[in-house]
């Protein structure tokens, strides 16, 4: 018997059939759906039912709740996030990114509370997935701050921070954000003298 050297290749490692990758889509789609609507308690068999999968077909591709949570995370990051963050990177004036990207944010999460809540309560937020945006917020923070047009003493991490105090003022039907966050946003402009403590 033959024996070959290295680790077998797990189910996530190898590319998905096209039918397996239409259904890790419906399932991801219908998790986003289910979760939004029902909160982190929705049961598996009831976002199977909603992606039209067998709840089998559910368990062989997320081991529980959890990873399902974390890979509908991952998903809304890739889908929604970064691609803000990408837009920003390309706006030349450095104020106008900032402040577009948190604008943008502001608006996507205030949409998507009960998703980022569910993900919150199930600890799916790692920081693998933090890096991919504080990675870029750092960049964008640092050319605005290099521009004098934003505090020195602001860090990448008071960025999501911003953008949460911004969308718990949204109130229930969303819309009375854009206010707080102009607020927050003159508190982030470099004035004259300030300097990093």
């Amino acid at each position: 018997m033959s024996v070959t050297s290295g680790s077998p290749a797990t189910s996530a490692d190898r590319p998905l059939r096209a039918d397996a990758a239409r259904n890790h889509a419906a399932i991801l789609a219908a998790a986003r759906v289910a979760l939004e609507a029902d909160g982190p308690d929705v049961s598996l068999d009831e976002v199977a039912r909603r992606a039209g999968v067998a709840p089998s077909t559910l368990y062989r591709r997320f081991a529980g709740r959890e990873e399902l949570v974390a890979a509908v995370l991952e998903d809304y990051v890739a889908e929604s996030v970064e691609p803000l963050l990408a837009r920003a990177a390309e706006v030349a004036d450095p104020w106008d990114a900032i402040a577009g990207l948190l604008e943008g944010l502001v608006d996507d999460v205030a949409r998507h509370r009960a998703l980022l809540a569910a993900a919150s309560a199930t600890g799916a937020f790692t920081p693998e997935l933090a890096a991919r945006t504080l990675g870029p917020l750092g960049e964008l923070l640092r050319r605005a701050q290099a521009a004098g047009v934003v505090r020195p003493d602001l860090g990448p991490e008071d960025l999501p921070t911003v953008v949460h105090m911004a969308v718990v003022t949204a109130g229930a039907d969303g819309s009375r954000w854009r206010r707080y966050l102009g607020l927050l946003l003159d508190g982030m402009r470099c004035r004259a003298g300030d300097r990093a403590p």
